[in-house]
């Protein structure tokens, strides 16, 4: 079976998302699982990418309290509305909550030797589970630990185990609104941390997605289509670093 390799530091890593899909869409009942669940935007995915400097500028811009990017030139980008065309993931009425309640057997699941396990591990076992409910779960605690919600340890978040095994509802939980705000807690707390450490909590990648919509270079044709994970690729990242980001405004 492929395995699919965690480099660190920790944090967000949308590289290993293709190589994780990759595996999932040679296989037609968990695509189908992928579907069901509302995450189908996942299936449709080109090479992804992150740049270190690119991201501590955009964080360096991030205004905590309007939670938006703020820009030369007076330019002020809201995230949290944006973060629905980006991911195209559900966006549903019920709140995704964190810490709830699950049984020891599970927990084990997603334990070694009492610790959490690594997102990469649980991305690797994914791939020969064939039923439906495990699949998901395993598909949600993976992508949530690599992509979505990362913390800065690579591995997974037990506490959303909670939220992730009601299957039948994650179509309906407000997952944008989660990724959004677990983003801009994790910015918070890098902006109000005397460490040294550059591994900032959450899916930072959306802020160069975001910032690439906006480049404005008769150089840069700016890709087409929804949801944008899936059009804003490596290419435009490796275009747009090799410029100065504020001229590109």
């Amino acid at each position: 079976m492929d395995q699919v390799d965690l480099p660190s530091p920790g944090g967000c890593s949308p590289h290993l998302i293709l190589p994780i899909m990759k595996l999932i869409v040679e296989n037609d009942e968990q695509k189908g699982y992928v579907r069901e669940i509302g995450f189908e935007s996942f299936l449709s995915m080109g090479e992804l990418e992150m740049n270190k400097a690119l991201n501590l500028w955009l964080v360096d811009k991030f205004n905590c309290d309007s939670e938006a990017l703020e820009l030369e030139g007076g330019i002020s980008i809201p995230i949290r509305p944006l973060v629905k065309s980006v991911l195209g993931i559900p966006s549903g009425p019920i709140q995704v909550v964190e810490g709830l309640d699950v049984d020891d057997a599970l927990k084990d699941q997603y334990t070694v030797n009492t610790r959490a396990k690594y997102a990469k591990d649980v991305a690797n076992e994914m791939s020969s589970i064939t039923d439906k409910e495990p699949f998901c779960i395993a598909f949600m605690m993976a992508i949530l630990g690599i992509y979505l919600a990362p913390n800065t340890s690579l591995t997974v978040n037990r506490a959303f185990l909670g939220a992730v095994k009601q299957v039948d509802k994650l179509k309906e939980m407000d997952w944008c609104n989660f990724v959004a705000t677990y983003l801009f807690k994790g910015i918070k707390e890098f902006k109000e941390s005397n460490t040294t450490c550059v591994t900032i909590k959450g899916c930072v990648h959306i802020l160069s997605v975001i910032f690439i919509d906006f480049v404005k270079d008769a150089a840069f044709e700016v890709p087409v289509g929804f949801p944008r994970l899936g059009v804003v690729t490596k290419k435009h990242i490796k275009w747009v670093v090799s410029h100065p980001f504020t001229s590109l405004m």
